[in-house]
């Protein structure tokens, strides 16, 4: 009877550690996604519901500024929907590839397109999920975002090309306009 009290000591702390081990796993990638958006809104304070634009590359900044992948221009619209709708336009490259992606704010994605479905022009109503706004009764519904998430991000990539050097491209992606749509 003496040595099994030890065994049940050792059997029960061994559960509060895998418990407690399966616990911060599971926070952790929880609270992973929420932590990385929340750091880069506060880099985006002041540019909310407006585009900005990654450093084009050049010679000075090729191997200085690491990018996840440098043949991509890269924009985005970190998004606040609490007080209105968004409408967000531009001009879409015709012989290179061009994306939009939203994401909710804990990074999931939850919308794609690219320049095999949309051509010349485009044009997204952005609302949060369930929106009765006035400003989208005419709008067809391909192009209405519905957003999980009233804060979020726009991604936009262009793909640097011999169609498309990084001068005419950049003019593409300083086109993109966002417009505040009342609620």
């Amino acid at each position: 009877m003496a040595a099994t009290k030890p065994l049940i000591k050792k059997g029960i702390f061994a559960l509060v550690l895998v418990a407690i081990a399966v616990s911060f796993y599971y926070l952790t990638i929880w609270a992973t996604p929420y932590y990385v958006q929340n750091k880069f809104a506060e880099k985006s304070l002041g540019f909310v519901n407006t585009p900005r634009f990654g450093e084009q590359p050049n010679p000075e900044n090729n191997r200085v500024i690491p990018l996840p992948n440098p043949d991509f221009l890269y924009s985005t619209i970190n998004y606040d929907l609490n007080d209105s709708v968004l409408k967000i336009s531009g001009v879409v490259p015709d012989s290179t590839y061009w994306s939009i992606s939203a994401y909710q704010e804990n990074t999931t994605n939850y919308f794609v397109e690219n320049e095999e479905k949309v051509k010349a022009k485009f044009e997204y109503y952005l609302a949060p999920e369930g929106s009765t706004s006035d400003a989208l009764k005419n709008i067809p519904k391909e192009k209405i975002i519905y957003s999980p998430t009233t804060k979020g991000l726009i991604l936009f990539r262009y793909l640097v090309s011999k169609a498309y050097p990084v001068k005419t491209l950049a003019e593409l992606q300083h086109g993109v306009t966002v417009e505040k749509l009342a609620k």
